[in-house]
């Protein structure tokens, strides 16, 4: 890990953590340069140590995080494909009303394999490369992998509205 992410309030640092195993395993990582940001409304402990302070207007976190999916995926396209595609349920094809396309058989979510160019379920043997970006056509109806819906919908954020909601200037967004 080179980058560090303290989100919300910490509860005096490392939350939910043994702090006497953490907190040194921390420092020691940040005096071999990793960096660490903390995004939290007060500057708390964490956050009066850490490289850059982010304070956000509270209960706007959702705000933040939306803003920045979007400049990720849409704007730098910097997410973890492979892991999307074997981890997640970003491959499964998403029907109109937002719920899983299923197997008529097993009632499993359904993928689309860009290997065989067909539907399979998620955990098919024989499934090689699920897309999850695109659209489809299955039993002739038109699908879209999770991720692609999730990225269509990170289209409609606008940074500079979310930037005004969080107090936070797009350029640090």
């Amino acid at each position: 890990c080179k980058y560090v992410i303290l989100w919300g309030t910490q509860l005096g640092h490392l939350v939910n953590t043994i702090p006497l195993v953490s907190g040194p395993r921390l420092a020691e990582s940040r005096r071999k340069g990793v960096k660490l940001v903390v995004i939290d409304p007060f500057c708390s402990h964490a956050a009066s140590k850490a490289d850059e302070w982010i304070p956000i207007k509270p209960g706007t976190d959702g705000a933040l995080a939306l803003a920045m999916l979007h400049v990720m995926v849409n704007e730098l396209g910097v997410y973890d494909r492979e892991f999307l595609k074997k981890h997640t349920n970003a491959p499964y094809l998403i029907q109109p009303d937002g719920t899983y396309l299923r197997d008529e058989e097993t009632g499993k979510p359904l993928v689309w394999d860009l290997r065989d160019c067909k539907a399979k379920p998620f955990d098919a043997s024989d499934l090689f490369d699920p897309a999850i970006e695109g659209s489809y056509e299955v039993r002739s109806q038109t699908y879209r992998p999770a991720f692609q819906v999730l990225k269509e919908h990170l289209e409609t954020i606008d940074i500079t509205e979310m930037a005004r909601i969080t107090n936070v200037p797009v350029d640090r967004i």
